[in-house]
């Protein structure tokens, strides 16, 4: 979908939530798995953010709202990001995919004007975390990575979330870089950094 299609899309729908208008585009473009993912998303956010006495409307916001740039084709992102001054590494111009969160952040504050920091900084962060993040970006990319169909990564973050959640981003992390490395994939600098920030911290 084009971003101005769906920024059209928006204004013209008789739905005035949020999460209305993300399940009605979801359903009008075949994108169920994503909107099933975001709904998952959404809900152990919830769950994360009432353990730790975050903001839970704002987690189930930011669930929906953190894969949003998926619906939105990928070879127009860097249209996008240009267009409204988001810089981009060349690093990321090598993994289209990984600019999906920016293209989200995008999509909350211009078209849902969307205005929280939190809610923005969760989204931008969902896939690679950063160094030194609030519990509650912690939250949103332990959420995120919860979903993904990888059992021993669940598993990690399943036993050690309630406990610490340094110590769950920790283990998302370190599955993360560990995964990268054996497919020689690209690891982005705000993972390494933020590796190196929560293995220091946890170690």
């Amino acid at each position: 979908m084009k971003f101005n299609a769906f920024k059209s899309y928006v204004q013209k729908s008789e739905y005035s939530s949020v999460v209305e208008i993300i399940e009605a585009l979801c359903h009008e473009t075949s994108e169920e798995e994503l909107y099933d993912h975001m709904e998952h998303v959404a809900e152990l956010a919830v769950l994360f953010s009432k353990h730790y006495n975050l903001d839970q409307d704002a987690a189930y916001l930011t669930g929906f709202l953190h894969d949003v740039g998926r619906l939105i084709d990928s070879d127009e992102y860097l249209e996008i990001l240009e267009k409204y001054n988001v810089s981009v590494t060349e690093y990321e111009k090598k993994v289209l995919d990984v600019l999906h969160g920016k293209v989200a952040t995008i999509i909350s504050k211009e078209i849902f004007k969307i205005d929280s920091e939190d809610i923005i900084n969760g989204i931008l962060y969902h896939t690679t975390l950063r160094k030194k993040p609030s519990d509650f970006e912690k939250i949103i990319f332990l959420a995120d990575k919860m979903t993904w169909s990888y059992d021993d990564l669940v598993y990690d973050i399943e036993e050690t979330v309630f406990q610490s959640l340094n110590l769950a981003c920790y283990k998302g992390l370190h599955w993360i870089m560990n995964h990268l490395k054996k497919k020689n994939g690209l690891i982005l600098e705000e993972t390494q950094e933020a590796y190196d920030y929560f293995k220091k911290f946890v170690l």
